[in-house]
């Protein structure tokens, strides 16, 4: 469905990104823009964004059916079990296409797929687009809201809500998502000035920094091409620690302090901390282990599955319900994503935790057995289940723990 372009005034939802490339509303005091490019570049935040992607990326997804009394069954010939199972597209895996669609939401704040049906309407391929090319526009008639999609041969194609798969990060208006970047601009902005001049310090200070004086008045000429030589051989980091040797009574006054004095390290070190609490990635997953242990990193392994990768999984699930699945569908089916991969423990822990399960009765030997990739037991014991002798049933129901003792009254 082709579309005219809508004039900027018109738009009552800019992007993201719309928002971003104005400087003044997003300027800073640090005096450095803020864009998502820009932001990637600083190490914490590329580590952050990417160890949320990949692992939401990592997880298979599944589709179950309702069964009725909370029981449910995997449906894997479903479309969108097809989907999310194999390729989301001819170019890319499921994986790669929810890697790719969580890191544009974390940057940008909104994440957008053209969903691709067959004949009965039925999803069948998802083609994502670049957040920079969609604007999210209210259609005055109707009140509705449509997808305004910048295409590289330039114009607009304009797909309405139930065209788009939509995934976005946190709203103010329930329609876009609004960044990070966007909420915390001066946290970014701080984080990327301080970079830079950490850069600009190593390539152009002096290990030395200070003042050369002569005993003698010296021309202009002198002292710039003195200054220039004594820049080329001691400045920058592959010089640091160089020795010096003055001729003609030159003398050297360092006047300034190194980046450790005027703890650019520890800016440098808070910076991360607050990039790291903005996404809600504690420091140890992305390799800063300062101050930890290994019983310590193990419940931070845990405090990441609950608290930043659980969000994601519960926001891409509902993402899936209501822009894949219809109404009457919604009521019968559900998807939900694997966490098997990152709630598994070490061998000693996982098998402690299924005999466990298994002499309760809650799991059967070969229900065991799959949760290890490990082909089904074909005897009927596979399929039984344990329950504890003090838990069993006598013929009038009563369990045997609640068994007279030797006081009854018939002894």
């Amino acid at each position: 469905m082709e579309a005219a372009t809508i004039p900027a005034e018109k738009r009552s939802t800019p992007t993201t990104w719309d928002l971003l490339r104005t400087g003044a509303d997003y300027g800073t005091d640090a005096g450095v823009p803020v864009s998502p490019h820009l932001a990637e570049n600083l190490s914490v935040v590329f580590s952050c964004v990417q160890v949320i992607a990949e692992t939401v990326g990592m997880l298979p997804l599944l589709v179950y059916r309702k069964l009725g009394d909370g029981d449910r069954s995997q449906d894997p010939a479903h479309p969108v079990a097809q989907i999310f199972g194999g390729d989301a597209n001819d170019r890319q895996t499921a994986g790669e296409f929810i890697e790719m669609m969580t890191a544009h939401c974390l940057l940008r704040g909104n994440a957008y797929a053209e969903i691709i049906r067959d004949g009965r309407g039925a999803p069948v391929e998802l083609i994502p687009y670049h957040p920079d090319h969609v604007s999210v526009v209210r259609i005055p008639r109707t009140g509705r809201y449509a997808y305004d999609v910048s295409l590289p041969e330039g114009g607009t194609r304009r797909l309405l809500p139930e065209e788009m798969f939509h995934l976005r990060d946190r709203s103010d208006d329930g329609v876009v998502g609004k960044s990070r970047l966007a909420r915390a601009r001066e946290t970014f902005g701080s984080a990327i000035a301080t970079e830079r001049y950490a850069a600009s310090t190593f390539k152009n200070g002096a290990s030395m920094s200070g003042i050369l004086s002569h005993p003698e008045a010296i021309g202009e000429e002198a002292a710039e091409r003195l200054q220039r030589d004594f820049k080329q051989t001691y400045s920058g980091a592959d010089r640091a620690g160089a020795v010096a040797v003055l001729e003609e009574g030159l003398k050297w006054q360092q006047v300034s302090v190194s980046p450790d004095d005027a703890q650019m390290l520890e800016s440098r070190k808070f910076s991360t901390t607050a990039l790291a609490r903005i996404f809600r990635v504690p420091p140890p997953v992305i390799g800063d282990f300062e101050g930890g242990n290994q019983s310590s990193i193990v419940e931070v392994g845990r405090w990441f599955y609950s608290h930043t990768i659980m969000p994601w999984l519960t926001r891409w699930e509902r993402a899936i319900e209501r822009n894949l699945f219809s109404s009457a569908t919604r009521r019968a089916l559900e998807c939900e994503f694997d966490c098997d991969l990152l709630l598994r423990g070490d061998m000693l822990t996982r098998f402690q935790a299924y005999r466990i399960a298994r002499e309760i009765g809650v799991y059967s030997a070969n229900e065991l057995r799959r949760f290890e990739n490990q082909n089904r037991r074909t005897d009927p014991a596979g399929d039984e289940y344990f329950a504890p002798a003090n838990m069993q049933q006598e013929q009038t129901g009563r369990p045997v723990a609640d068994r007279g003792g030797g006081n009854n009254a018939e002894e």
